[in-house]
């Protein structure tokens, strides 16, 4: 079956991207067995399905989403979690004990996946799948830009980390915690982060990433 745009394409809501109804992904919807834009954004292949990655718009959690969160209230039965721009998640857990166990505090980091999204709001995990975050330099970008931060296959992220030397922990929800053994490596992985999010849909933004972490771990750079 064809496909009806080019790898990166800014698509409008409403174009058609490909005949086989089938290969429908994120956002996008099927109508009469084909394809269509949902959103403003860049169309390409992900896992042999049709996205469109959103040029902007908030986070939506869906389940299985690994996130990062902020403990923003403590409860008898369990916590409520900040996940950047009035976006809130709920922590259930039934054993008081269990909560006085874990012993999350007001503006403690966590990591979590989500398990529920809808109606009744968005839950997280519990159990190892919640973890606290003891360090580390913690930033947000758009969620959006989330996809190119992480690149095809990993590619992007695992240049930053491999040549930054830095542990790079991304939530969905677009909060990046950065570790690093010093601070021109965390320095180097935030510019660099940045100029990615300021330029996710240009060419040769690889090459510059790059480049600008070279300048910077060998001190071209203030």
């Amino acid at each position: 079956m064809p496909l009806y745009f080019s790898e990166k394409e800014i698509v409008l809501p409403g174009q058609l991207l490909s005949d086989n109804g089938r290969r429908s992904g994120e956002g996008t919807y099927v109508l009469d067995g084909k394809v269509y834009a949902a959103v403003i954004g860049l169309a390409t292949i992900k896992n042999e399905k049709v996205c469109v990655i959103p040029l902007k718009g908030v986070y939506n959690p869906q389940v299985g989403d690994k996130v990062i969160g902020i403990i923003a209230e403590v409860k008898p039965n369990g916590y409520e979690v900040s996940l950047g721009k009035h976006l809130f998640a709920t922590v259930k857990i039934p054993d008081k004990r269990e909560v006085q166990a874990m012993n999350f505090k007001i503006g403690d980091v966590i990591y979590g996946v989500v398990k529920e999204s809808g109606l009744r709001g968005v839950f997280l995990e519990t159990g190892d799948k919640l973890k606290k975050i003891t360090s580390g330099l913690l930033i947000m970008i758009h969620p959006s830009k989330i996809p190119r931060l992480i690149g095809r296959r990993g590619s992007m992220i695992n240049m930053l980390k491999k040549e930054t030397g830095c542990e790079l922990i991304i939530g969905k929800n677009g909060y990046i915690v950065i570790r690093g053994d010093n601070p021109l490596g965390e320095f180097a992985a935030l510019s660099a982060i940045k100029l990615i999010e300021r330029e996710a849909h240009s060419q040769g933004l690889t090459e510059r990433v790059g480049k600008l972490i070279k300048k910077i771990m060998q001190g071209a750079v203030s």
